[in-house]
């Protein structure tokens, strides 16, 4: 039998290491980025060893250390939910390391010392969150996770706007961060203990003595959650962190960081709260959150030109798609069990589905900007023909991520509107939200459609002559796009993990999803047989329809012939025909210019007072980094060189410190 625990155990231990061996190697580039590669492969295999132990057998908690006097203690366990989030981590790290090593040639002027050692660090983090049963201990990871995220997203030290993203994300996340420790304070000065089953009973209790202030710890811990995943407003800093990292950590942060604020969701509405009657309320406001990110979110990435901004902008929609998906379980799971696990495993196989193609398409776009040193789409097209891997994998991943058939991205988001149109036959919100994510799946491939259109289609500009990147880039987008594709055919294993997972976070059987075997089927259920989808057959549906239309063409006897583009008897330059990515849906975005206004639009007063109440750069982040650049340089003069001077300091830091230690005694 695997032990799962030590497994995760080695695997955090491997991480911490290779981190100081990497450091050591850092000057050597390609030597460290090798390093670390095969750091974390060996950590992966042993995190998977212990995804396979989960699956198979009893999950078991491992106590490490134990403080008592603050009733806290480092526990370890993996079961079925830890263990999908675990695999996420495992794969998306591993990949994106991989893609790193060349990648990293694209920052000439800056240490990778500063990039893999941290990198090793930030995923063992990232597994001590999913694996810790204590709030303490967990806090002191999700900090770790965040200090190094940070580090990583600022890579860039001389550029300005990387600097600028970086202590927004930095605020923003710490300012989460302490709304979970007051929620943790609170609910430990009445339990004195940091368990989460502490929590779980204590949260129970106060529902029924002290309902506010439940519902406020409730509403601390949902703002710390929101804000790491990603949903608007709390997830403003997404949009500038990620086209500032580079590619490799783009694609973690969006493809596993991310995810674990969806984790920390789930914890807290499906295994602290589930024996609450509040639930349903909380599953309406978790639901409007999410339509709200997934229609703000995605209409604001079709105005967007750059890359790496429109597709982050992207993962806060599809972020709204797992929170809707989240919401509807939650408000049906007290009421209509068999239509809660339909919209619950719509909403955690879809967080499988958007590591693959979102992690895709950041690799993509890094692959772009590696090869051209541009994310302006209007200054790029025609690279389909000497990057076609690269154009291949990001069509793939955006057919994927727009939920067409039979790739992944479908079959998750069709047992997310399910669960809401059948949701809805109940209560009618959850029809009206359902239609919303449909209509936001269009827009979603209209989006990419641009991308696609933009980027790799068209006539190339001569003044550059890219080419493919390097096998060891190319190779982890393969991979994805490969995941897309066989999780959109063959979704049933997954699906099958995720009904335990939800079986056991919940303690409810799964039974309003079938993952029938009869060609690769999905059938749902609310009691009586409801839909049926069937991959297979549309796959098979699809290949006869082309062999269908090879044969006519053949028939037919047409030829087919390459000729140049007529211009009307005039040359032109292939920057003045090409069709710029800002031209695509002008129409529609004048359609939607109140949402986010385009061009010279007359605004009201009351919306351009309300936008400069919610500049955060303006009126709170841009005087912060005054205020920190002043106290730097105070700071800064007290470094004279006279090692007298730095004694003095030493004896006044001592001073103090005792100071406050017999202060907080008596």
């Amino acid at each position: 039998m695997i032990n799962v625990v030590r497994q995760v155990e080695t695997s955090i231990v491997i991480l911490i290491v290779g981190s100081f061996v990497s450091l050591l190697l850092a000057r050597r580039r390609r030597l460290c980025g090798w390093v670390s590669f095969a750091i974390v492969c060996v950590s992966s295999v042993s995190i998977w060893l212990a995804v396979v132990g989960a699956v198979t057998g009893p999950s078991h908690e491992h106590a490490i250390l134990s403080v008592p006097q603050l009733g806290s203690r480092l526990a370890l366990r993996v079961d079925p939910l830890s263990a999908i989030f675990l695999a996420i981590v495992a794969l998306i790290a591993l990949l994106s390391t991989l893609y790193s090593i060349r990648y990293m040639d694209h920052y000439v002027r800056d240490n990778v010392a500063k990039f893999f050692p941290v990198l090793l660090l930030c995923v063992a983090s990232m597994i001590g969150v999913l694996v810790t049963t204590d709030f303490l201990f967990f806090l002191i990871f999700w900090e770790s996770m965040t200090l190094t995220s940070y580090f990583l997203v600022t890579f860039e030290s001389e550029n300005a706007a990387s600097q600028r993203a970086g202590l927004k994300y930095f605020i923003i996340t710490h300012g989460a961060t302490l709304c979970m420790v007051a929620a943790a304070l609170l609910l430990w000065r009445t339990s004195g203990s940091f368990s989460f089953e502490a929590i779980r009973q204590t949260l129970s209790e106060l529902l029924n003595t002290r309902p506010f202030l439940a519902h406020s710890i409730i509403f601390l811990f949902f703002l710390g959650f929101a804000t790491k995943a990603g949903i608007l407003p709390m997830g403003d800093w997404l949009p500038d962190a990620h086209p500032v990292a580079p590619s490799g950590m783009s694609a973690t942060l969006s493809g596993a960081l991310v995810k674990l604020g969806i984790y920390g969701l789930v914890r807290l509405f499906f295994s602290f709260l589930v024996a609450s009657p509040s639930l349903s309320i909380w599953g309406i406001i978790l639901a409007l959150a999410g339509t709200g990110s997934l229609f703000a979110g995605t209409l604001t990435a079709l105005r967007q030109i750059d890359t790496k901004r429109l597709m982050a902008f992207h993962t806060i929609g599809q972020i709204g798609y797992i929170c809707l998906g989240l919401g509807t379980g939650a408000y049906c799971l007290p009421r209509y069990p068999a239509l809660a696990s339909i919209a619950l495993a719509g909403a955690i196989f879809h967080a499988v589905n958007h590591a693959c193609f979102k992690s895709c398409l950041f690799l993509g776009a890094g692959s772009v900007l590696y090869r051209t040193g541009k994310r302006d789409m209007d200054k790029l097209g025609g690279l389909a023909g000497p990057m076609p891997y690269t154009a291949g994998t990001t069509t793939i991943a955006s057919l994927s991520i727009a939920g067409v058939p039979p790739f992944n991205g479908f079959a998750s988001k069709w047992l997310i509107v399910a669960g809401c149109i059948l949701a809805g036959m109940r209560f009618p919100l959850f029809l009206v939200l359902g239609l919303v994510a449909l209509f936001i799946s269009l827009v979603t491939l209209a989006s990419f459609l641009k991308v696609l259109g933009a980027v790799f289609l068209g006539k190339a500009d001569e003044n550059f002559r890219p080419e493919e990147v390097p096998i060891s880039m190319i190779v982890p987008q393969v991979v994805l796009a490969a995941l897309c594709i066989l999780l959109g055919i063959f979704p049933q294993p997954v699906l099958r993990f995720v009904g335990s997972a939800i079986q056991g976070v919940t303690g409810i059987p799964v039974s309003g999803v079938d993952a029938s075997r009869i060609w690769g089927g999905l059938s749902l259920t609310d009691g009586s047989p409801v839909a049926f989808w069937s991959p297979l057959a549309i796959l098979a549906a699809l290949a006869i329809l082309a062999l269908i239309s090879y044969a006519l063409q053949r028939v037919g006897g047409a030829r087919v012939r390459s000729v140049p583009v007529w211009y009307c008897g005039e040359e032109h330059a292939p920057a003045t025909v090409r069709y710029p990515a800002s031209s695509f849906y002008l129409p529609f975005k004048h359609a939607f210019q109140g949402v986010y206004p385009t061009g010279k639009v007359h605004v009201p007063k009351f919306p351009a007072l309300l936008r400069r109440v919610l500049d955060f750069d303006q009126w709170l982040y841009a005087p912060t980094v005054k205020i920190i650049d002043r106290a730097a340089d105070r700071v800064s003069r007290t470094h004279v060189g006279t090692p007298q001077i730095y004694l003095l300091w030493i004896v006044i830091g001592a001073i103090v410190v005792t100071g406050i230690l017999l202060w907080v005694n008596g």
